[in-house]
């Protein structure tokens, strides 16, 4: 800082100590990454953080990568692809579930399933499974028929062995005898099909099973650097095998922290090739999808929102492919649905023009200061999970599942208290009006995942639906607003009637109780004891407080659900 700088920065101190009577320490912004521990200072003086360009100069923008339609059907998947490609698509991304169809009861037929593809135009991607080396050999099969013989041909494959244990879809010794046959193919075709990644580092999967950002990265760092060993072990130099790589992660609805993400990961690939000698050109490609844990069933044109907001921070952090998931991702996609999230980065790119400009947050103190923290906490992860064994024991040892519970724990509890705010469930609901949609299931695992925060209360939603339910808020003038504003958004999203009487008549109260039988009755400060004196008065309803923390809301619901069942 020059002496200026440092003198309003030291007078901005000295006020804050004044007003606050305590130092700026205490402004400190806890953000939604603030899971990782992570906090950022108010305002950041000249030369606080040091900025690093993430993103060459020569960066031409992002590819988009766009999923095709849940269908095994070939030609409706034919159909499918070639909507994308006119709709703008450059990676047509093949669904998990639709792959792993193909594989059991087509064979992968490419030339029926891409009729009508120019296959010099567009690129494809697809998903860890059990069946890569299937799907490799398909792609030579398809390809020596093709008159460059597949020189031309872009497609990332994504095997992940460790992201199959994680998921329970293979042992370790599977794994690892894995990895090292698509390392032996990947060398082998170096010259055949020079544009094609068999490996995928899928820090997705890790988001899905609900690790915090700092630990995704980490784990997917360690995962692409076990990859990385696999190519080398095989013959391949660090140049080549960091050319064959692609890096995975997985970007939620906060603009600042998903952009922050996507630096940081960056952050940590030029950090990766500089330990392991690799020019910048070589570097792993970085693929952002958005956040299917961020999604619920519940009023899912909100979706929307969360996908163009997750979208905006992958194109900002300086991705190379974006991923934008379908509003009903959850449920299964439809073409309207595809299309609008093709539109989302469309717009991005050919009305905003956000493609024009290189590492467009590079100098913002603020943001550098997110990347950089993330990107600091994720390497040290990282080390640590180095010197345990790397990723592959660390998934053999079942670490990263209970890091996962522990963090979706947390993550469910901010939530059920509204600490989270989350459009259409826990503010601001519609009433529910009809049945949810059943979620789709992937090789065995549902869609988002098991610990996205808005499913205990889609089940809650399902189990209620229709079912003539009622709840009565008793309260007095001293009692919290609050309290009735989460009971009303939580009853109205569940479909559940509520009505709220203030009084202080006891005996007016109980007439409007014998009057509504209510199922849940919700009590202010000042009716605690009056309703354990009067038992007998109150039909048999759930009692709960007016001021209950969220989780205990949340339970209540569970009860009366569990009583109705059985």
């Amino acid at each position: 800082m020059n002496d200026t700088q440092d003198k309003n920065w030291s007078n901005w101190l000295e006020l804050v100590s004044k007003t606050l009577g305590t130092d700026a320490n205490g402004l400190d912004h806890i953000t939604p990454i603030s899971e990782d521990g992570l906090r950022l200072p108010p305002l950041y003086p000249g030369g606080a953080v040091s900025p690093h360009p993430v993103v060459s100069p020569l960066f031409q923008g992002w590819q988009m990568a766009q999923h095709a339609a849940d269908s095994t059907d070939t030609k409706t998947l034919n159909r499918s692809i070639l909507a994308e490609l006119e709709g703008g698509t450059t990676f047509v991304m093949i669904p998990r579930m639709v792959q792993s169809g193909l594989a059991v009861h087509q064979g992968y037929d490419f030339p029926r399933l891409l009729d009508g593809v120019i296959m010099s135009a567009c690129g494809f991607g697809f998903h860890h499974g059990q069946d890569s080396i299937a799907l490799a050999a398909a792609w030579i099969d398809f390809t020596s028929g093709m008159d460059d013989k597949g020189a031309g041909l872009r497609v990332h494959l994504g095997a992940d062995p460790i992201a199959n244990m994680i998921t329970g879809l293979a042992t370790m010794a599977e794994a690892e005898a894995e990895g090292a046959a698509l390392a032996t193919w990947q060398k082998d075709q170096f010259s055949a099909l020079p544009g094609c990644r068999i490996f995928a580092a899928s820090g997705d999967t890790a988001h899905r099973l609900g690790l915090t950002q700092a630990q995704e990265l980490a784990f997917g760092l360690s995962t692409l650097l076990w990859q990385w060993r696999c190519l080398d072990a095989a013959g391949c130099s660090p140049d080549q095998g960091s050319a064959r790589l692609v890096m995975r992660i997985a970007v939620s609805a906060e603009l600042y922290p998903a952009l922050a993400k996507t630096r940081a990961a960056r952050y940590l690939l030029l950090r990766l090739a500089s330990v392991m000698g690799v020019v910048p050109d070589h570097l792993p490609v970085l693929h952002a999808l958005t956040s299917d844990r961020m999604m619920t069933r519940i009023e899912p044109m909100n979706n929307i929102l969360r996908n163009t907001t997750a979208s905006l921070g992958a194109a900002l952090g300086g991705s190379d492919l974006i991923t934008t998931l379908p509003h009903d991702w959850l449920t299964g996609s439809t073409g309207m649905s595809r299309r609008l999230a093709r539109n989302i980065q469309l717009i991005m790119r050919h009305e905003a023009r956000l493609d024009q400009v290189a590492d467009p947050a590079y100098g913002a103190d603020a943001l550098e200061a997110m990347s950089q923290e993330l990107a600091a906490k994720a390497w040290q992860i990282f080390q640590e999970i180095e010197a345990s064994g790397g990723a592959l024991a660390l998934a053999a040892s079942g670490q990263v599942l209970a890091w996962a519970k522990q963090a979706a724990t947390q993550r469910q509890h901010e939530m059920d208290n509204r600490n989270a705010p989350m459009l259409g469930v826990n503010h601001h609901p519609k009433v529910a009006a009809e049945p949810l949609p059943p979620i789709m299931v992937e090789a065995g695992a549902p869609r988002g995942g098991y610990w996205r925060v808005a499913a205990p209360w889609e089940d809650l939603r399902q189990s209620a639906f229709n079912r003539g339910l009622r709840c009565l808020v008793l309260y007095d003038e001293e009692d919290n607003s609050k309290g009735r504003a989460a009971w009303r958004d939580e009853a109205r999203m569940l479909g559940i009637e509520l009505a709220e009487i203030q009084s202080s008549d006891a005996d007016e109260l109980t007439g409007h109780i014998n009057s509504a039988k209510p199922h849940i009755l919700v009590l202010g400060t000042a009716w605690h004891s009056w309703a354990q004196q009067n038992d007998q008065k109150i039909h048999g309803a759930v009692l709960a407080a007016l001021d209950a923390s969220g989780d205990k809301r949340r339970m209540v619901f569970e009860q009366v659900m569990k009583g109705l069942a059985g």
